[in-house]
Parts: structure tokens; C-alpha cells; sequence
């Protein structure tokens, strides 16, 4: 079976690092990108010309067309683009930065955004490949506290969703990944400020988000290959929770938006605005 050239942002840790690590390990070929590459020097260097390591900074336009001329010259052109690069940030609306919330997007957002402008029309023009956007949950509902974390990521859903109506006739899959937690550094990294306590009961607001109860996370190597398993269908979905603590979160929100539609659908449609 012909193997494919996978390039992948965010892979110096966490779900990035095990999906590029996997696939390498199944033979397929991976660019795999970090802001450092010398932090993945020890994930390719066993695999040989498979494996390849490149500075990226999904921000900056020098670094992503740079980037992409080093993969198409060792592999040829990209087939699967994976937007995994992204970070979070911890703190109540109220007291979050205007200029961490536009970072947050910079990244989150215009970065994916930037990475798939670069590699689509090849696709489009062979009519074939696969862009992969990594999301979260928290792309589907708003946790408390996570609020312009929460918002990049429902920016990510709709492009996500809008892009796979457009590249359908075009042969290009797009899927958008709604990870539930993962036991990667991602949430020990995050940016915190602490909200006043005497104002925000952190742990009460957390119990109705239902996510007070999710601990270390499921193991990133079964995410990836879950993924990988959902790529290799003819027709992959355009949108894959991964995690059980993810899926019960999602059907928990899911039950409360259809109750509340519901109660309110007669407003809705106007037939009782009088």
C-alpha cells in the first residue's frame, strides 16, 4: 500500500507528538512541525528519510511557506494536513485580557486558517487529500471559565464545517476532531488568572458544565489511532469525538439544547410572538 506524506503542527508534545509517532511507526511519512524542531529530533531520527523534523510557527507566513517547500521537496506534495498546534487559557470573561483573547485566536484560528489556505489548492487541483483540524469539546459547548478558549475553537467547527461542504465536489475530506481529555501537558500549560473566589464558585460552575469530574485523561496513542482508523475510511466523518469523558459531555449539552429548543420553539417560530 502507498504511503502518505502527513504534515502535522504542534508536535513537540501531547496528541501531535502521538499521531506523529504512530504514523511513522506504521510506515506512512511525516513532516512533523514545532516552533523548537530540536524537541522532535528523537521522535524521527529512528525512522530515516520517513521522518522529517521542520521549524514552524503557525503565525508567521515566512515560517508555514518555508515549511512547505522543505516537505514538498523530500516527499512531494502534502496529502494529509493536521492542524494540531494551539494552546488554551484559563480565566473568567470578566477578567480575560482583550490581548491574550486575540492571541488566542491568532493562533487557534488564523494559524489553522493560514496552514489550510497553503495547502489547499494542490489538493483542490488533484482532487484528492485530507485536512484534519484538531478541536475540542470545548468547540461544542462553552465551559465555564474557558471562554475565549472556548470561542477559537467554535471558530475552528464552523470553518471546519464550512470547508467540508466546499471541497466535497472537489474530492478533499475535511474532519474536525472534538477531543475530550487527553493525558498530554495541555491543560498543565495553559495561561491561568484566578478568578475572584468570593464572586466564581469555580467547583459548583464546573459540576453543571459536567467536567468536574474528568481526571489524567485518556492516553493520547489510542486517540491518535482511533483517528487514523477514522481517515482510512472512504468516507471519514467531518466531525470524530474522541474519548469517553468527550462523548458524554457532548450527549449531556446535547439533551439540554434539545430541551430548551423545545420549550421555546413556539417564540421561535413567531406563531406565539403576539
Amino acid at each position: 500500500m502507498a504511503t502518505r506524506a502527513w504534515l502535522i503542527t504542534g508536535c513537540s508534545s501531547g496528541f501531535g507528538r502521538a499521531l506523529a509517532g504512530l504514523l511513522l511507526e506504521r510506515g506512512e511519512r511525516v513532516i512533523a512541525t514545532a516552533r523548537n524542531p530540536d524537541t522532535l529530533a528523537d521522535l524521527v531520527a529512528p525512522h530515516g528519510d520517513r521522518g522529517m523534523a521542520v521549524r514552524l510557527d503557525i503565525t508567521r507566513g515566512e515560517d508555514i511557506a518555508a515549511a512547505l517547500a522543505a516537505a514538498n521537496a523530500r516527499f512531494g506534495e502534502i496529502d494529509v494536513l493536521v492542524n494540531n498546534a494551539g494552546y488554551g487559557a484559563i480565566a473568567v470573561t470578566e477578567d480575560a485580557e482583550p490581548a491574550s483573547a486575540r492571541a488566542l485566536m491568532e493562533t487557534n484560528y488564523f494559524g489553522t486558517l493560514a496552514m489550510i489556505q497553503a495547502v489547499l489548492p494542490a489538493m483542490r487541483r488533484r482532487r484528492s487529500g485530507q485536512i484534519v483540524n484538531i478541536g475540542s469539546v470545548a468547540g461544542l459547548i462553552g465551559f465555564p471559565a474557558l471562554g475565549n478558549y472556548c470561542a477559537s475553537k467554535f471558530a475552528v467547527e464552523g470553518l471546519s464545517e464550512s470547508l467540508a461542504k466546499e471541497m466535497k465536489p472537489h474530492g478533499v475530506h475535511v474532519t474536525v476532531v472534538e477531543l475530550g481529555p487527553f493525558a498530554t501537558e495541555f491543560t498543565r500549560s495553559m495561561q491561568f488568572a484566578m478568578p475572584d473566589a468570593a464572586a466564581y464558585d469555580m467547583a459548583a460552575l464546573s459540576v453543571e458544565a459536567g467536567n468536574s469530574h474528568w481526571g489524567a485523561g485518556e492516553d493520547p496513542r489510542l486517540g491518535a489511532a482511533a483517528l487514523v482508523a477514522a481517515l482510512a475510511d472512504p468516507e471519514p466523518p467531518v466531525h470524530l469525538i474522541l474519548g469517553q469523558d468527550g462523548l458524554d459531555v457532548v450527549d449531556l449539552h446535547d439533551r439540554r439544547r434539545q430541551a430548551e429548543r423545545s420549550r421555546w420553539r413556539g417564540l421561535g417560530t413567531l406563531a406565539d410572538a403576539d
